[in-house]
C-alpha cells in the first residue's frame, strides 16, 4: 500500500464536503428525524386507536432492539461498504414508516413494526455515516463528524412543523407517510448518489493498518481490542454519558416545571440549539486539542449541570444547567466516531462502533427508566440528578483513562 498524501484541512473539505453533506441529509430525514418527532404521534395514536400512552411508549421502546442489531450492521458496513448499507437501511426505514401508516388498530401491529424499525434504524445513523467520514477526514475529522451529526437537529427544526401539520390534517397516516417520503424520496437517493466509501485508489488521507488477507479482522484480534484499555475506557465513557443525558432529555419539560419555569417551549427549543452547537463546536475542538481532555471537561460541566437542576434552584441556574447538559448531549455521538477512528484499526470500525452504540443505548434505556422510576418513588428529581452527576464523574475519569495513542499502536499488540 502506498503512503497516503497528507492534506490540509481546506483540501480535506474540498474533496470530502459532499460526503459530510450526504451523511447530514441522511441522518436528518431517517431514523434521526423520527427520534425527535416520535412524541408528536403519541396523542394522535392514542385518540385513533384507543391505546394508552404507556402502551405506546412501551411499543416505541422496542426501538432499542436496534442496540442488538448495531454490531451486525456495523460488520456489514465493514465488509460491503457503509454507502450501500446506509442506503438499503434508509429505504427499509421508509418502508416501515409506510407500513405504520397502514396500521388498522391491533396493538400487535404497532409492536412488531416498532421492533422492525429498531432493527434497521442503526444502519442510517452515525454508525454508518461516521465510518465513511473518518475515512476521508483526518485534520478536520471532529468537525466533519459534528456537522454530519447535526443533521438530526436540523432535520427536526425543518420538518417538525410539516409532520405536525400532516398529523393534524391527515392523521396518523399522513404523519407516517411524510416520514416515509422523506426517507425514500430524499435520504436514500442522496446517500446512494453522493456518499462514497474510501478505497485504496482514492489515496486515503489517514494511514490505516490493513488486515492481512489471511486474517481479516480475526476473532482473536477483535477480542484483543475489546479487552484493551482503550475500548473498555471508551465503553464506560459512552455508557455513563448516556444515562444522565437521556434521563434529562426525556424529562426536560417536567424538570423545568418542577423548578418553577412555566414557559417551557422556548427553553426546549434553546436546548435543541445548544445540542446543535455542541455537535459542531466540540467536534471542532477535538481537531485542535487533546480530545480526551476536551471530552472529560464537557462531562465535568454536565455533572455540574445535573447538580444545578436540583429543586429550589433559581430560574437562571436551571437554564444554565440545561445548557451544560445539552453540550454533553451534543458531544456523545461525535465522541464515539472520533475515538474509534483514533484508537482502532479502520477495517473494524463498523463492528466496534456498533458495539459501543449498543452499550450507549443500554445507558440510554437505564437513564429513561431510572429518572422516571426515581421520580415516582420520591416525587422529586433530586435523587436521580445526584446519581446522574456521580455517573458523569465516572465518565470524566474513564475519558481520561483512554490512552494517548492511535490505531497503529493497537495493531502492533
Amino acid at each position: 500500500m502506498t503512503s497516503p498524501t497528507a492534506l490540509s484541512t481546506r483540501q480535506e473539505w474540498q474533496r470530502g464536503w459532499h460526503i459530510v453533506a450526504s451523511g447530514h441529509v441522511g441522518i436528518g430525514v431517517g431514523a434521526g428525524l423520527y427520534f425527535y418527532t416520535s412524541s408528536l404521534f403519541v396523542v394522535p395514536a392514542s385518540e385513533t386507536f384507543g391505546w394508552t400512552r404507556g402502551e405506546i411508549s412501551a411499543g416505541a421502546a422496542l426501538g432499542l432492539l436496534g442496540s442488538l442489531s448495531a454490531p451486525l450492521i456495523g460488520r456489514l458496513a465493514d465488509h460491503y461498504g457503509a454507502r450501500i448499507v446506509a442506503g438499503i437501511c434508509t429505504i427499509a426505514i421508509g418502508l416501515v414508516f409506510a407500513a405504520l401508516s397502514q396500521v388498522t388498530g391491533p396493538y400487535w401491529q404497532f409492536v412488531v413494526l416498532s421492533a422492525l424499525l429498531g432493527v434497521v434504524a442503526p444502519g442510517a445513523t452515525a454508525l454508518t455515516f461516521s465510518r465513511v467520514i473518518t475515512g476521508w477526514f483526518d485534520r478536520a475529522k471532529g468537525q466533519a463528524l459534528g456537522i454530519m451529526a447535526a443533521g438530526a437537529s436540523i432535520g427536526a427544526l425543518l420538518f417538525t412543523p410539516l409532520i405536525a401539520y400532516m398529523l393534524a390534517s391527515h392523521g396518523i397516516m399522513g404523519g407516517y407517510l411524510t416520514l416515509a417520503a422523506l426517507a425514500i424520496g430524499v435520504g436514500a437517493p442522496v446517500i446512494l448518489v453522493f456518499m462514497k466509501d474510501r478505497t485504496d485508489k482514492d489515496q486515503p488521507i489517514v494511514p490505516e493498518p490493513m488486515a492481512k488477507e489471511s486474517d481479516p479482522a480475526s476473532k482473536r484480534r477483535i477480542w484483543s481490542i475489546i479487552r484493551s484499555r482503550a475500548f473498555v475506557a471508551l465503553a464506560v465513557s459512552v455508557f455513563c454519558t448516556n444515562v444522565p443525558t437521556s434521563g434529562v432529555l426525556t424529562q426536560l419539560e417536567p424538570l423545568l416545571l418542577f423548578n418553577g419555569v412555566t414557559d417551557t417551549a422556548p427553553l426546549i427549543s434553546l436546548y435543541a440549539i445548544v445540542v446543535l452547537v455542541g455537535r459542531v463546536g466540540i467536534g471542532w475542538l477535538f481537531d485542535r486539542g487533546d480530545a480526551r481532555y476536551i471530552a472529560a471537561s464537557v462531562t465535568l460541566i454536565a455533572a455540574a449541570g445535573c447538580l444545578m437542576f436540583l429543586s429550589g434552584a433559581p430560574a437562571w441556574m436551571t437554564i444554565a444547567a440545561m445548557v451544560f447538559v445539552g453540550l454533553m448531549q451534543g458531544m456523545e455521538v461525535d465522541a464515539i466516531g472520533f475515538f474509534v477512528a483514533q484508537q482502532f484499526p479502520r477495517d473494524s470500525f463498523g463492528l466496534l462502533f456498533g458495539l459501543l452504540l449498543t452499550i450507549s443505548l443500554l445507558g440510554t434505556a437505564l437513564g429513561i427508566v431510572g429518572f422516571g422510576t426515581l421520580y415516582d418513588a420520591t416525587q422529586s428529581y433530586d435523587l436521580a440528578l445526584a446519581i446522574a452527576a456521580g455517573v458523569m464523574g465516572a465518565a470524566f475519569v474513564s475519558y481520561l483513562a483512554i490512552p494517548k495513542r492511535g490505531h497503529a499502536d493497537m495493531s502492533a499488540q
